[in-house]
């Protein structure tokens, strides 16, 4: 019988499916060792990246024999857990995932993360009670602690000292000392700041009370908005908080103009501009709310810049201060390796050595209680450090991403004027609803 002939190009195609084959199962195979540790992290940056290796070097320094590998792995938004998935149902995920700690419910609740109460309760100690409490809550779903929380920031109102003195507003009035400021007082300066030329386009701007951190979580934690009702198990987002929140909305729309301001925004904030020519800095606009991590950019880019900080506005004189804050932690996915030594990493990382490292070195706010006062690590945070005693998080919801989403494509239409803030919010009830109802039953703490 003659031997059938193999053409050379189904020789070449051979060839390549078995490259393709042994590929793939490389990527598959597991070949880490019982003392070597994956870890991915969502904070790939230059500045977080560097403390983050230094952590990594102590605990290697402190384990002999121990390898650990970090690989920056950041998602498309806020919620995407594409690579988590993947890695999690491959049987092949990293042994610790540094991730936004707002999605933490979410990558609980679709099974993709290691309950960590079981390694709490094993070790007899109550490690959550070193955390900040806000940061414990939205590191647990439905009662259990799913990651350890890393990092946290907060919001306050930042304000141009010199931009307020020529439109002849005394900075003092909104010094810290006076405590937080009033929407209707923050409104009527911004007002008293404002410039236009003589076709009516701004050339300055006290504030723009829907940019950057004024946004619906930002004023819906102030309005104390409702998000979710436990006895029903249904997302509550046309709540009277939520109202009041999309009524501001519409009103600064009509009384700043909506395209006015963002004709200003795109004279003097376009995309991709230098970061010094930040309407901020260059006086043309007097205040903004923002996070913490904006002392570092001021520092690097208007350090001549003289500025304060104070709390967020409150509805009422005498309310107390507020600001909410996020941040990072870490979760162990599940089907890892090593969970004891994972869980060990997980601790020293997350724990006060770990985070006084990163906090120092990448400037951020520990969510480790003791660190919080200690100016050795917090002292250049300027107040927000002792914001912390007041600070809040978005509900913990398995679908907090989705209404996040959500209420920014309502809050767009209704300061286009698109629709009623009524509108809007149904909206966001109709979209959001019926996702979290496959969640029911969920207790939020």
């Amino acid at each position: 019988m003659r031997t059938p002939r193999i053409r050379p190009r189904r020789l070449v195609l051979a060839a390549l499916a078995l490259v393709m084959v042994a590929a793939t199962g490389a990527a598959c195979s597991n070949d880490r060792g019982d003392n070597e540790l994956l870890v991915w992290t969502s904070l790939g940056g230059e500045i977080d990246m560097k403390p983050q290796q230094e952590i990594i070097a102590e605990f290697e320094k402190q384990n002999p024999g121990v390898h650990v590998q970090i690989v920056p792995k950041a998602g498309r938004f806020t919620g995407d857990n594409t690579a988590l998935i993947a890695a999690v149902r491959a049987n092949e995920p990293p042994n610790v995932f540094i991730t936004d700690r707002f999605t933490v419910a979410n990558q609980a609740s679709t099974g993709l993360l290691a309950n960590l109460t079981p390694f709490v309760e094993a070790d007899g100690e109550n490690l959550p009670d070193n955390y900040l409490p806000f940061a414990i809550d939205e590191a647990s779903y439905n009662g259990d602690l799913y990651a350890l929380p890393f990092d946290t920031d907060a919001r306050g109102l930042y304000y141009n000292k010199e931009t307020l003195r020529d439109a002849g507003v005394d900075p003092e009035v909104l010094d810290p000392s006076n405590g937080p400021p009033t929407i209707d007082e923050v409104l009527e300066i911004a007002e008293q700041v404002n410039e236009t030329d003589e076709k009516g386009n701004y050339t300055r701007m006290g504030m723009i009370p829907w940019d950057g951190q004024a946004f619906h979580a930002t004023w819906g934690l102030i309005n104390n908005a409702k998000w979710y009702d436990n006895d029903s198990c249904e997302i509550t987002v046309q709540s009277p908080g939520w109202e009041k929140t999309f009524g501001l909305f519409q009103a600064w729309a009509e009384k700043f103009d909506y395209q006015k301001v963002s004709a200003y925004l795109a004279t003097y904030r376009p995309p991709n501009a230098d970061p010094t020519t930040s309407p901020f800095y260059t006086g043309r606009l007097a205040m903004a709310i923002d996070g913490n991590w904006s002392l570092a950019s001021i520092k690097q880019y208007a350090p001549d810049l003289d500025y304060g900080v104070t709390y967020m506005p409150v509805p009422e004189e005498g309310d107390e201060p507020m600001t909410w804050a996020g941040g990072f932690a870490l979760v162990m996915p599940k089907n890892v390796q090593n969970p004891d030594l994972t869980w060990k990493f997980m601790k020293f990382y997350a724990g006060e050595e770990g985070q006084r490292i990163y906090a120092k070195g990448a400037s951020k706010i520990p969510t480790w209680k003791s660190l919080i006062d200690d100016k050795s690590v917090t002292g250049e945070q300027g107040i927000f450090p002792s914001m912390m005693p007041y600070a809040t998080n978005r509900p913990a919801l398995p679908v907090g991403a989705q209404i996040s989403d959500a209420m920014s494509a309502a809050q767009s239409s209704v300061l286009l004027g698109e629709v009623t803030p009524q509108e809007a919010l149904q909206q966001v009830q109709d979209r959001v609803g019926p996702q979290m109802k496959q969640f029911c039953p969920f207790t939020l703490s």
